[in-house]
């Protein structure tokens, strides 16, 4: 049964992943580039000073990628389900509704990671070609509060996707912006070094919120 769930997923994501890695390679590549330019203009000791001292991120351009690909991905995931009921039919199932919805979060939560490890590789390729490795390291603490988001991205669209209700909709939207906000608010490097475990567990309740919207979709709440 878990086969065949999987491989529905995979038939509805698939170009959405794709797209997504070639998208992602084109920025890691563009962001190579462009650092590689700077070396070549400049001396590169003072673009590392100019780097550490000003505190420049020069791998802002996919900064926000992970949360757009967690929203299309929430998109292309559900969407089909609930404009065309197929995700009544999981109430029918063996392994019923909760484990068939955590099974389907389970998968878009796997792309993510997947697709989160070629992002920090890419970046980490970047990062020691280039620099020292204080600065690639600081570059992927950097960056981890961002893919973190793209996770409680992906939760709270399933979450407003899966729920029948606008106005739980609202809630969700209300719930899930803020906190996701908050992990973008760095001036700097490696500013959430000490509080993203903090963050870490508050994403985990985030986990159990988005099982809410499955339960009212079982019981026919429409309100």
């Amino acid at each position: 049964m878990y086969k065949a769930i999987l491989y529905k997923e995979w038939l509805k994501i698939r170009w959405m992943v794709l797209g997504y890695l070639i998208i992602l390679l084109g920025f890691l590549t563009y962001i190579g580039l462009d650092t590689r330019y700077w070396f070549e203009m400049n001396d590169p000791i003072q673009v590392w000073l100019v780097v550490i001292q000003r505190k420049i991120l020069y791998y802002t351009a996919i900064k926000y990628i992970p949360v757009f690909a967690a929203i299309v991905l929430a998109i292309v995931q559900f969407v089909p389900e609930m404009v065309k009921k197929r995700y009544r039919l999981s109430f029918h199932l063996p392994i019923g509704e909760t484990h068939s919805l955590l099974f389907m979060i389970a998968i878009g939560v796997g792309v993510i990671l997947i697709t989160s490890a070629i992002y920090l590789l890419g970046l980490t390729l970047i990062g020691i070609t280039f620099f020292p490795a204080e600065i690639t390291r600081s570059s992927l603490i950097t960056v981890a509060p961002w893919l973190l988001a793209g996770i409680v991205t992906y939760l709270g669209a399933t979450a407003v996707t899966v729920d029948p209700s606008w106005k739980y909709r609202i809630v969700y939207v209300l719930l899930f912006a803020p906190f996701i906000h908050s992990l973008f608010l760095e001036s700097g490097y490696s500013e959430y070094q000490f509080s993203f475990g903090t963050y870490l567990l508050i994403a985990l309740l985030f986990s159990i919120i988005v099982l809410f919207p499955g339960y009212r979709l079982r019981k026919g709440s429409k309100l």
